[in-house]
């Protein structure tokens, strides 16, 4: 894997979202722990989730996504990623709020 599967990964904000979360949390419970609170957004959100995000995220590598335990874990490929998403963590006060 490259940097270029690495950008694909935090290309989006769901993604980097997922990924923050596992810095410090493994597992994550299952989707509806990262889910926002207005309802019809939430709906929302949870189809990208189930359909998009994590099926990607757990195609690449970066994440294991147990449907049968309803978690989310670091994958095989977690610590390829982790040393850039640490760096984003680390510096939040310098880069754009909606960065995650």
């Amino acid at each position: 894997m490259g940097f270029d599967q690495i950008a694909e990964a935090l290309g989006d904000q769901e993604r980097r979202q997922i990924l923050l979360e596992l810095l410090d949390h493994n597992p994550v419970d299952g989707p509806e722990a990262l889910e926002e609170n207005d309802t019809r957004e939430t709906e929302e959100h949870e189809v990208e989730l189930v359909h998009t995000h994590l099926p990607k995220l757990d195609d690449m590598g970066y994440i294991v996504w147990d449907r049968d335990h309803d978690n989310i874990l670091k994958g095989p490929n977690w610590e390829e990623i982790e040393s850039v998403v640490r760096l984003l963590s680390d510096n939040r006060a310098q880069i754009p709020n909606n960065t995650f």
